[in-house]
């Protein structure tokens, strides 16, 4: 209710001169407009096989003009942001789901399922507000260059880019004669020295695809169900590597062994981090630390068992059923997870025991 228009609170337990006093409550843009959407979507559904086989899939095409988001501003102000009309933006994407009843018999059952689903989004047009913001990031790198905040991605908005793109300057590696990083401006040109004003799109978010699929199996009493998640094709910037062993605090913390293992020491040395001296210099945002973030995971495991009717009606029950579920069971992922540095990590297990009277 109030990031139209700017709010004040009025105190009336104190009579001045002029009037009561007012504090400000709420920051508005009297600018502010509504969004407006466009969406086209197209979808079948087939059956096959006496409905054994189910296939259903859709393709939407989403564009959102004067698209509101909150943009940062300095605290300063007594605000942490406000909101204002971001510019264009365009969604446009597939949904596929898939299932299939493979066996269906009176002792058995096995059924599996599948579903993905690909998103693509683009930035159409951005605000002169937003221009404005994209400067103010590039001048707080500026700034900031030495702090270790300064090695966080600060979120961007370019035309053509898109609302999860991760922006930093384009690394070409380590030098192996001086552990100093090699980096890419924009006019192809070679530096040793990070600039705000350089920063691209070094990597997005946003996967090629992602979804989840998983089998059910029955034989007779017994049964059988676990589900798997997966995604491809996005990146992630790892920032444990960034922090927790480049930009480690080796005066105050244990690290593990990569900061002096891993790093740059003498001419001639193949590292993939900096000079190991460089510990007083924040990395800024870098293309050296996107990584490819292909996962699978089979996140969810079932199995259990209903006890026969003759064995339950005689104590007096309707159902008995003894269960066993895991959470978090395996995962692969392209990218390696820091368990204990910066990814908490829990595998559950539980056994159940249901009665119905």
């Amino acid at each position: 209710p109030y990031v139209a228009k700017t709010t004040y609170e009025v105190l009336t337990d104190q009579w001045y001169r002029t009037g009561f006093g007012a504090l400000l409550k709420a920051l508005g843009n009297p600018a502010l407009s509504w969004e407006k959407t466009k969406t086209f979507d197209a979808g079948f559904q087939l059956g096959f096989m006496h409905d054994r086989l189910f296939i259903t899939g859709s393709w939407y095409h989403k564009k959102t003009t004067g698209l509101i988001t909150t943009v940062a501003i300095p605290t300063s102000s007594g605000f942490n942001d406000y909101y204002d009309n971001m510019g264009n933006v365009l969604n446009k994407g597939i949904e596929l789901d898939v299932k299939y009843e493979i066996v269906r018999c009176q002792d058995w059952n096995f059924s599996v399922y599948g579903n993905m689903s690909h998103n693509k989004n683009e930035i159409l047009a951005i605000s002169e507000a937003l221009k404005r913001y994209n400067d103010r990031v590039n001048q707080y790198y500026q700034r900031n260059s030495n702090l270790k905040s300064s090695s966080e991605i600060l979120t961007k908005y370019e035309e053509g880019g898109s609302n999860t793109a991760k922006y930093g300057m384009k690394s070409l590696g380590i030098d192996p004669a001086n552990g100093k990083e090699m980096f890419l401006k924009k006019d192809g040109t070679i530096t040793y020295t990070w600039s705000g004003d350089e920063m691209v799109i070094i990597g997005d978010t946003e996967p090629d695809a992602q979804g989840s699929f998983g089998l059910n199996v029955a034989y007779k009493n017994f049964f059988l169900y676990c589900s798997f998640m997966y995604e491809f094709g996005g990146q992630r910037y790892n920032y444990t590597l960034v922090n927790d062993v480049e930009n480690a605090d080796v005066y105050n913390y244990n690290v593990d062994k990569r900061v002096s293992a891993d790093r740059w020491q003498k001419e001639g040395d193949i590292s993939p981090l900096k000079d190991i001296r460089d510990r007083d210099i924040t990395t800024n945002p870098t293309s050296r630390f996107i990584q490819d973030y292909n996962v699978l995971a089979l996140n969810s495991l079932s199995i259990g068992y209903d006890f026969n009717l003759a064995f339950v009606k005689p104590i007096g029950l309707s159902m008995l059923r003894l269960q066993f579920n895991m959470g978090d069971v395996v995962r692969f992922s392209s990218v390696k997870q820091e368990r204990g540095l910066s990814y908490p990590y829990a595998r559950t297990f539980n056994i159940s025991l249901n009665a119905s009277f």
